[in-house]
């Protein structure tokens, strides 16, 4: 699990979040857009989450206490595909088909 907080803001087009449990089961969703009533989410110590960019142009901003330290693999969830991995495109199509 990750063990620092992080803010995250959308400074242009819009951002869509899951958020889940242990198991990998989706507990929470958000969509945060520049222009909108929702621009940044704050992610607490040990929450596992995803992003995802919904229109071209996104841009994202993160910010977390302390210096950058690399994700290490106690980290990961062991539920989810990584970048580049065969799964990891039918991943991120049912997690974008919760904000469809």
């Amino acid at each position: 699990m990750r063990t620092k907080t992080r803010l995250w803001s959308s400074s242009a087009a819009a951002s869509a979040w899951c958020f889940f449990d242990e198991a990998g089961n989706v507990t929470q969703t958000a969509i945060a857009k520049a222009t909108g009533d929702v621009v940044g989410v704050n992610i607490p110590h040990g929450t596992y989450h995803s992003l995802i960019a919904m229109e071209p142009g996104s841009v994202f901003f993160e910010a977390k206490a302390g210096p950058y330290v690399p994700i290490t693999d106690a980290e990961r969830a062991p539920w989810a595909p990584r970048e580049g991995e065969p799964q990891a495109p039918a991943y991120l199509r049912k997690l974008e088909a919760l904000f469809v």
